[in-house]
């Protein structure tokens, strides 16, 4: 984590001007899990698809003008899923994931959402190993994925304390 600190980022929300830098870089680093998980190539249409659906947000991190990481995630009922999370070669084990998980949890509190759920191959050992690392848990299988959650708690949601109930008394 103290490396991270070295670097400095900007962030902001991604633009369609973004889109080259976002797709090779989640390209360089997913192409061969998605062909030892399903066996299949990678194809750009498949993120352009999920990052320009209206409802997603998605942020890029920048570094000396060039885009190191991004993050896009969409609301899903009661919470708030997370559509792609990718970080440069190069600028992995830096801190940057843990950054984006930060600014993720965020916005699902400012939303009051209850939990932050993602999809994970199950060939991806080290990104279900980084997801544990930060609280997410496994919930299932689907194929060859394996869906996480993080149960949201603090101040906007207390799992612990049992509802209150307004008494009338008439």
């Amino acid at each position: 984590m103290a490396e991270a600190a070295m670097i400095e980022t900007v962030s902001r929300e991604m633009t369609r001007r973004d889109l080259p830098q976002v797709l090779n870089m989640s390209r360089e680093n997913m192409a061969h899990i998605i062909f030892t998980s399903w066996g299949v190539e990678w194809r750009d249409e498949d993120l352009l698809r999920i990052l320009l659906e209206p409802s997603a947000f998605t942020e890029v991190l920048e570094a000396d003008g060039r885009i190191i990481a991004y993050y896009s995630v969409d609301v899903r009922n009661d919470n708030l899923f997370i559509n792609s999370i990718q970080v440069l070669r190069g600028y992995q084990g830096l801190g940057l994931g843990g950054e984006m998980m930060q600014r993720i949890e965020a916005i699902a509190h400012a939303r009051g959402l209850l939990a932050i759920e993602l999809w994970v191959q199950i060939t991806n050992r080290e990104a279900t190993r980084f997801y544990r690392h930060t609280g997410y848990k496994l919930i299932s299988r689907q194929g060859n994925n394996y869906l996480m959650r993080k149960v949201l708690e603090g101040p906007y949601r207390r799992p612990s304390e049992p509802p209150t109930q307004d008494r009338c008394n008439y």
